[in-house]
């Protein structure tokens, strides 16, 4: 049987959880956050952890707390290009679409109905809201949010 472990409980925290379901609805998973104990817990290296909090310096500070691998989450609605790349912790949501050539960092999040267009490179920590476009070519730095709706033009840097 597939077990997870989400740190964190709110609204973000549901959404993964719908998505990992959505793959396997069988899995296990559970909730876990800053209330339950202090940082760093031993979590079994087996569990697929993912964090499940939207703010992207909240989500970068335990990233670096915690001692542990872990998983990325692409909903199977999703239309992701065979080679793009996407790092560790970042979830995508369901009806995104990422062309080819794209590079997305380590603990993002690309929201439901998001376009990332070829060739871009979106660096760790950023948040993508729902119904954003992104041209090709652009890059999004570390940290950023896209507000929901944004459309960032070809070649741009955000």
């Amino acid at each position: 049987m597939e077990s997870w472990l989400i740190y964190g409980k709110g609204g973000h925290a549901h959404v993964i959880a719908d998505a990992i379901l959505k793959k396997n609805n069988k899995a296990v998973i559970e909730y876990f956050d800053d209330s339950d104990c202090p940082y760093n817990p031993e979590f079994k290296s087996a569990v697929a952890l993912i964090i499940g909090i939207g703010n992207n310096e909240v989500r970068q500070h335990i990233s670096k707390t915690i001692s542990h691998s872990f998983a990325t989450i692409i909903h199977p609605s999703a239309q992701v290009a065979n080679d793009v790349v996407i790092g560790e912790g970042t979830v995508v949501f369901a009806n995104a679409v990422i062309q080819t050539g794209a590079v997305i960092g380590k603990h993002c999040i690309i929201n439901a109905n998001t376009t990332i267009d070829h060739d871009v490179t979106i660096e760790d920590f950023v948040s993508v809201y729902p119904g954003v476009y992104v041209g090709g070519g652009a890059l999004i730095s570390k940290g950023k949010t896209l507000d929901a709706n944004q459309v960032v033009g070809r070649n741009s840097t955000i």
